[in-house]
């Protein structure tokens, strides 16, 4: 007899996740929906078998006899298409979502089966559960399909065979044959309104539409596109806020309690993503982000949190699902994160750098940004040198962490580059670069630390030549061999080894394995950095995806799919491009001088086209398309010795 609770956890890299920019799903290969939060992402989930193979809900869909499985997305699109293959015949799944629509009711998932050869019988499980209730409802027969309560309708014509918590059908597929299965929040589908065919064809055309903007058209297109594509279905479209992963406590270690709710957003890893997302060549969708920070700057004064739920609530107390086992028996299951809690001042010299990225680009930033934007600078500039908890989250006391002081002066220098110089913001830029080369250096060892006083290395402070800030570069190329040394397993990367006030220990960190290629390439060390990358590209799932870290025997760990992996990812890709193409100094500079570079393979991404007027000091009138990378070399150059102070010219 088939029993569903004898399946065992798949591996975390068995999923692909599908969207519709309010709520996700992840599909395993063998076909079963086992995570989904279908209304919001950090909404309560509706399948959550992911996090307890008995007591988590699932949508499942397969031959109903032994088979083997291939998938992919349809190019351009977040909809995956498995193909199961038995004996007796094929048949094909796509699984999509379709985004609200205002005055037409539309299902929130389709799941439409084809037959590809032969007669495949098949079998469908429906067994939802509201968020993490102890038990599952009864469900009962609704027009065409089955319900419960506060949960979506399961829509289909065929019959279903409900039998307490699950609606089961059994049925044959055959070649030509099509079957739809769909859920509809609130009760309100029927299979008259159930028109699979056209609702895929309407996704496919919004999700290509989408691709065709892409700026880069080289090598490695269908890889970054892909990834772009994993930044995008991760976007809240009402607020513009993105998460930073499509699960809640995905462990850091099996059987560990590292185990975190990242389905909100983070102010920090949202500004990386969009730079990103714009660098490859989609321009829009930083503008409602834009106001969604504006709007929790006005709120919070000017000071932000670092993070947030994804409509800006700030009420995100960390719960625990006692009575849920957690992936492979790694409790607790985690909603809510009290890291929101928690004082970052990095976050500040992150918008600052995506605003000057925005208007490097030809953008108008609006009035009420600029007030807001003029505020976060101040309080960087009022604050920079106070303790903070630190990028990484620890759960220990503030310190004087590096990678902050490095952001907060990316606050001031990108405020003075789009306002002008104002003389608290010059002051607190040159004494953070005295601080940071002073006595941020290691003082017998001469590499960067993670603090003020430490021992220990951060892979954080890679990034600092990245952002423009004026390294002392015998000191960083000292920090870069330090990190590969301790931090380092194969091309995989720690974020760091010390203790961080947690039992246990956590597997790489994807992005700072790619802030080590992007280091490697500002230090010229290019082959070596290339080397590092096909190593990690290597790493992605059959699907393109990447979760948040990986295990020294290569298997996937954290939260997934992660937006800090895909972006490090798209930017590593960028930045060997413009290496290979100009040498060490098209790589110098800011995220914005390395974006206004065009390559052999990528056009600069205007928003204003270049015969358009460029606004502020640093932005004269551009009557000319940008600077090819051989040009830009030298233009870069002479930046980065600028950076390094007047000394550096003599």
């Amino acid at each position: 007899m088939h029993d569903p609770d004898a399946r065992p956890y798949q591996p975390i890299e068995a999923y692909g996740l599908v969207s519709n920019c309010h709520g996700c799903a992840l599909v395993a290969r063998d076909g079963s929906i086992d995570w989904a939060c279908l209304e919001r992402f950090d909404a309560a989930p509706v399948f959550s078998r992911l996090l307890d193979r008995k007591r988590g809900g699932f949508f499942a869909l397969s031959p109903d006899i032994p088979f083997e499985s291939a998938r992919l997305y349809l190019p351009g699109t977040n909809i995956l298409e498995t193909t199961f293959t038995c004996a007796t015949g094929a048949a094909t799944v796509h699984d999509l979502m379709l985004a609200p629509e205002t005055g037409r009711t539309l299902p929130c998932l389709v799941r439409l089966v084809s037959g590809v050869s032969g007669r495949v019988p098949m079998r469908m499980v429906y067994r939802p559960l509201a968020g993490f209730a102890e038990r599952f409802p009864t469900l009962a027969p609704v027009w065409n399909g089955a319900g419960a309560e506060g949960l979506p309708d399961l829509i289909t014509d065929l019959p279903l065979a409900i039998e307490g918590s699950d609606a089961v059908a059994l049925f044959t597929i055959e070649h030509g044959d099509e079957q739809a299965f769909a859920l509809y929040p609130g009760g309100a589908g029927d299979v008259e309104t159930l028109r699979p065919r056209a609702l895929m064809e309407t996704a496919r055309r919004a999700w290509a539409g989408w691709s065709a903007g892409a700026a880069y058209d080289g090598p490695l297109s269908d890889q970054l596109l892909r990834s772009a594509l994993t930044l995008k279905a991760l976007t809240y479209a009402p607020s513009g806020a993105i998460v930073a992963a499509a699960t809640t406590s995905l462990p850091e270690e099996i059987g560990g309690i590292r185990n975190w709710d990242y389905r909100f957003c983070w102010i920090r890893d949202a500004c990386l993503s969009f730079y990103v997302l714009k660098k490859f060549g989609m321009v829009a969708e930083a503008e409602a982000f834009f106001r969604f920070v504006g709007t929790l700057a006005e709120r919070d004064e000017g000071g932000l949190k670092p993070l947030y739920a994804i409509a800006g609530e700030t009420d995100l107390a960390e719960h625990e699902a006692s009575h849920f086992e957690g992936w492979r028996g790694s409790a607790p299951v985690r909603y809510g994160n009290e890291a929101a809690e928690q004082h970052q001042s990095d976050a500040y010299g992150q918008v600052l750098d995506l605003l000057h990225l925005y208007r490097s680009l030809g953008g108008t930033i609006p009035e009420a940004m600029e007030r807001q934007a003029i505020r976060l600078a101040d309080f960087a500039a009022a604050h920079w040198h106070e303790t903070d908890a630190g990028l990484w989250e620890p759960r220990k006391p503030e310190e004087h962490y590096l990678h902050a002081a490095i952001m907060n002066w990316v606050a001031v220098d990108r405020a003075i580059r789009l306002f002008g110089e104002r003389p608290h913001w010059r002051e607190a830029r040159d004494a953070i670069v005295a601080r940071v080369n002073g006595e941020g250096v290691h003082p017998r060892d001469g590499y960067y630390p993670q603090y003020i006083g430490a021992d220990d290395p951060d892979a954080a402070l890679l990034i600092a030549p990245m952002v423009g800030f004026p390294v002392d570069e015998a000191v960083f190329s000292r920090t870069v061999e330090v990190v590969i040394d301790r931090l380092g397993h194969g091309p995989l990367v720690y974020r760091y080894r010390n203790d961080d006030g947690l039992p246990g220990h956590e597997g790489t960190f994807l992005i700072c394995a790619f802030w080590l290629v992007d280091a490697l390439a500002w230090l010229g060390r290019t082959e070596e950095a290339q080397t590092r990358f096909d190593a990690l590209r290597a790493l992605q799932n059959d699907l393109g995806l990447y979760a948040e870290e990986v295990a020294e025997d290569r298997t996937f760990l954290g939260n997934f799919p992660q937006a800090f992996s895909h972006l490090a990812f798209i930017h590593s890709a960028l930045v060997l491009d413009l290496a290979a193409q100009g040498g060490r100094a098209a790589v110098a500079g800011t995220y914005a001088d390395r974006t206004l570079r065009e390559t052999r393979w990528r056009r600069v991404p205007w928003i204003v086209p270049p015969e358009g007027e460029g606004e502020g000091p640093d932005q004269p009138a551009r009557t000319t398309p940008p600077p090819t990378v051989d040009a830009a070399v030298d233009i870069a150059e002479g930046a980065r010795r600028r950076a390094q102070g007047p000394e550096s010219d003599t």
